[in-house]
């Protein structure tokens, strides 16, 4: 049988070593077959020069499932309740009814509403309650409650995971009155009153059928009082809802 050889490429010092043949029968070709097995147990593995770009790579996956909708938080039930709280912001004075007219204070909103929501389209029924007040540049003194029972459409963006979403409503509304006058209180109601709420938010899923839904509405509104005339408000709410889904 011819005598079989070998090339070993041995990298020494640094610099490029020649080739050197050996017989596979010789003490020199085995000496030199062990130096170049220990010299390539020594090299770093492909693996550990791509670790740190391996390593993103998952966390990038990792996080992309995270951020993605799964299945369950994904399907929000159609039924939902809402409760909402924030403040009612007036954006221009009080007008219209005689010693009323001036300077609106912010204060408290809150509201109850139920959502029936249809493919992009939700349907929002309830009530809203407002409070504000007119304080010393107004005629009287008066702290106001508006009671409201709205009806209205929200259009979401999408169907599934955070929705954004746009509304638009109509409000029929009472305002009750209650002026100091003399260091005593009375109280006053107007008739129902006619206005409109246009809006915008994000409903975003929490765990299980509960859901965060902050928003800012803005809003128009006018009531009479039997013997001062006609009390018209324009205001902003921002608010946040906390949702119940059936």
């Amino acid at each position: 049988m011819g005598t079989l050889s070998a090339i070993a490429l041995l990298m020494c010092g640094g610099g490029d070593a020649e080739p050197v043949v050996w017989s596979l029968r010789s003490p020199q070709s085995r000496h030199g077959a062990n130096l170049l097995l220990r010299r390539r147990r020594r090299l770093p593995s492909p693996l550990s020069e791509e670790e740190p770009n391996f390593v993103l790579l998952l966390v990038l996956i990792f996080s992309g499932a995270l951020l993605t909708p799964s299945p369950v938080d994904a399907q929000i039930s159609p039924l939902q309740w809402e409760v909402r709280a924030g403040a009612f912001l007036p954006m221009s004075d009080l007008t219209g009814a005689q010693g009323f007219e001036g300077a609106a204070s912010t204060a408290a909103s809150f509201g109850v509403h139920f959502v029936l929501r249809s493919g992009l389209f939700s349907y929002v029924a309830g009530f809203s309650e407002h409070r504000f007040g007119c304080g010393a540049r107004c005629g009287e003194a008066a702290d106001f409650v508006s009671t409201a029972w709205d009806v209205g459409v929200r259009v979401n963006v999408r169907e599934e995971g955070i929705i954004p979403w746009v509304s638009l409503g109509a409000s029929a509304a009472v305002y009750d009155a209650h002026v100091g006058a003399g260091g005593v209180a009375t109280r006053e109601s107007s008739d129902r009153g006619w206005g409109y709420e246009a809006g915008a938010g994000v409903l975003i899923p929490v765990r299980g059928p509960f859901l965060l839904n902050p928003g800012i509405r803005y809003g128009s509104n006018a009531a009479d009082f039997a013997s001062r005339g006609g009390l018209g408000t324009r205001y902003f709410v921002a608010d946040v809802g906390f949702v119940l889904a059936f």
